[in-house]
């Protein structure tokens, strides 16, 4: 499973990156690599910080559910950003469409992307993204994006997500390097991260990845939820949805769920 092929020279070793893995922090095991940034950013870490690690304890994606990772077989890290507060609302397309353009550079697939940055092959999940941050007065502290992405092993041996979930290693039919993955993965990162600003080409790179348009699909988060035909997503990555009634509402996050 490649356990001994990541550390920290051999993930930043030319890897000329601006920002993004300046500093790398590798470990074997944590609770999670969020917690880890957490603490990073708390105890004035630089910005472009990678926390990689092989095993996650209590990994979690969206909506704190857990993250099923055999020791060694995916990448497992969070990157520690310090955007601006008008940046923020665009750092989940800048992530995801890192995570999409390394996958294709890899391995020649084509991801899409189930918003707002479920990355899936095949129509399963490859890949989920997480991204937290703290304000600070009028700006932005720090923000931490965790992204896990299931590289070398088959989710189909693991009941609970066998259905839904797929891997690098399974839509290739061979093992991928882990190493390499995560290399192209920070250099995607940087060069979109330094791209923030306005650059409207992101929002149609983006836009274009994704499955959800033109799906009937119900959108839940906390106890609400909302039922119509997704028709758009603005430039800050919000869901535009239609309801059945004509009018519309705008959903800056949730879980969503196609209704046929």
């Amino acid at each position: 499973m490649q356990e001994g092929e990541l550390s920290v020279e051999a993930i930043q070793e030319g890897l000329n990156t601006s920002v993004v893995g300046r500093r790398v922090v590798y470990l074997s095991s944590t609770t999670s690599t969020m917690d880890e940034a957490r603490r990073e950013a708390e105890a004035g870490a630089p910005e472009g910080t990678v926390v990689v690690t092989e095993e996650q304890t209590g990994g979690r994606g969206r909506f704190q559910r857990e993250w099923v990772s055999p020791v060694g077989a995916s990448l497992l890290l969070s990157v520690l950003l310090r955007p601006a507060l008008h940046q923020l609302p665009r750092l989940n397309m800048a992530a995801t469409l890192a995570v999409v353009r390394t996958i294709r550079g890899v391995t020649g697939l084509s991801p899409r992307v189930k918003w707002p940055n479920d990355v899936l092959l095949g129509g399963r999940k490859t890949c989920g993204i997480l991204i937290e941050s703290r304000l600070e007065g009028e700006g932005v502290a720090y923000a931490a994006i965790g992204i896990g992405l299931n590289v070398n092993f088959d989710p189909g041996g693991y009941q609970e997500i066998a259905a839904t979930a797929t891997s690098l290693m399974r839509e290739t039919g061979g093992p991928v390097s882990r190493l390499e993955t995560l290399r192209g993965l920070l250099r995607e990162l940087d060069e979109l991260y330094a791209a923030l600003g306005g650059a409207e080409w992101m929002h149609r790179e983006w836009r274009g990845l994704l499955e959800t348009l033109g799906s009937r699909v119900r959108v839940r988060w906390g106890d609400q939820s909302e039922e119509g035909v997704a028709v758009d997503v603005d430039r800050d990555g919000n869901l535009v949805l239609e309801r059945a009634d004509g009018s519309r509402v705008t959903l800056p996050a949730g879980e969503v769920s196609l209704l046929g």
